[in-house]
């Protein structure tokens, strides 16, 4: 076989996009093998060839539980494995689909787990509920992808609960209202991805429809995924809260200028916890904590350190407006501990804004570092102290004394003071 050079004939990339589209899929299939991702999981297979410049394809078994159609349509229904719980395909449904609803939900009447891709984009269909069976997707290659479908107004796949695949994407479906995917609590990289060894799975979901929302118990799933890149989730969360399953929901302020009426027991905080003068004799009662949805609002409080919510793990400030933590105007306030705090969700500018406290926030820039490096605050999300990053207060550091030196500078100077007062 020549090399690439040889076939003239192909002249890419202008003249031919469409083959160079095909070969791109190829180079990437050689890369991953399908194929034996597949059989591994489906048992026997058939090969075909699809290309005659190569050796081996990604090609799809042919057994009682395979479909071999791919797009799902008038056409390939008479294939489709209806009456098989498990089946192998990457399944495609798209515009060309002239199945009506109903006829969609006598297919997948008995199909649980799908091996292999979804993808539903551009469908005339008002939500997905019929794969409202499916409890498990398992990529090869391709992801887990519902888009521009312009009338779904929901998911609505409320078995769904596994979803193996590094691309999880949501998003310009313009009249979608809410997910309805409750039970959806497990995640895990694609075959491709784990054979790369690579651990991280991305989430995308969004919506163009003013007053989309997730609900308190999707985003908790979301947000307790391991590895999950939450890159972009939009809305806000829906009101009410839901309670969970295990633990306790409790309400929390509407306005940040009302404290929060703070109740023993409470692992889960909806809405805007404010805590101020009025209630911080009540904090301690905060350490069951372990999800706000919703802002940390800490203001005009006698404070010496933020010790109170060791079992806080997650923040998320979807749909607020405000940073998700705000400590501001606390005179006494030098120290902070988040010790179990692992991701923080926001989608405004700053997620956390620490403003006219004490000193030894602006001169020792671990406390911004935290939220940067540690939990990932950076970009448009990245933290604030009195108004600067933490490249500015990495930089103030370097170029003055180190702090424990100069505090004890500062001591020693009115000690000499006070000598000289003394003397005089």
């Amino acid at each position: 076989m020549g090399t690439w050079e040889n076939f003239q004939f192909l002249d890419f990339p202008m003249k031919h996009p469409f083959l160079l589209a095909i070969l791109i899929v190829i180079t990437h299939c050689l890369d991953f093998n399908e194929y034996d991702f597949f059989k591994s999981k489906c048992g026997k297979f058939v090969l075909l060839p699809i290309f005659i410049l190569i050796e081996r394809t990604c090609i799809f078994p042919d057994a009682s539980c395979i479909f071999n159609g791919n797009d799902l349509n008038s056409t390939t229904i008479g294939s489709f494995p209806n009456t098989c719980t498990t089946i192998c395909t990457n399944l495609g449904i798209n515009n060309h689909c002239d199945l009506s609803e109903n006829q969609l939900i006598l297919a997948f009447q008995n199909v649980k787990h799908l091996i292999g891709s979804l993808i539903l984009f551009k469908t005339k269909f008002t939500s997905a509920k019929f794969l409202r069976t499916l409890e498990s997707v398992e990529c090869g290659l391709a992801d887990f992808t519902i888009a521009y479908n312009p009338k779904m107004e929901e998911i609505g796949m409320t078995n769904l609960l596994t979803i193996k695949c590094s691309f999880i994407n949501i998003h310009g479906n313009e009249e979608m209202k809410k997910l309805n995917i409750p039970n959806f609590k497990y995640a895990s990289p694609s075959a491709e991805y784990l054979e790369a060894n690579k651990s991280k799975i991305e989430i995308n979901i969004d919506s163009e429809k003013y007053g989309f929302c997730i609900t308190s118990v999707e985003m908790y799933n979301f947000i307790n995924i391991d590895n999950v890149n939450l890159k972009k989730l939009g809305g806000g969360i829906c009101e009410p809260g839901i309670q969970p399953s295990s633990g306790k929901l409790c309400n929390a302020s509407y306005n940040v200028d009302e404290e929060t009426e703070i109740q023993d027991g409470c692992t889960q905080m909806f809405g805007k916890l404010v805590i101020n003068s009025k209630n911080v004799q009540n904090v301690q009662k905060l350490s069951s904590v372990e999800i706000i949805f919703g802002v940390l609002y800490i203001e005009k409080t006698n404070l010496t350190t933020i010790d109170f919510l060791q079992n806080l793990k997650y923040i998320s400030a979807l749909g607020y407006g405000y940073p998700a933590i705000t400590v501001q105007n606390n005179p006494y306030l030098s120290n902070f501990s988040f010790p179990n705090l692992k991701r923080i969700k926001n989608n405004g500018e700053s997620s956390v804004v620490f403003t006219n406290n004490t000193q030894e926030f602006i001169l020792d820039p671990k406390y911004c570092s935290f939220f940067e490096d540690e939990l990932g605050q950076d970009g448009w999300e990245r933290p604030s102290f009195d108004g600067k990053s933490c490249y500015t207060l990495i930089k103030e550091a370097n170029t003055r004394p180190p702090y424990k030196f100069a505090k004890n500078l500062d001591l020693i100077t009115v000690l000499l003071l006070m000598s000289i007062s003394q003397i005089v």
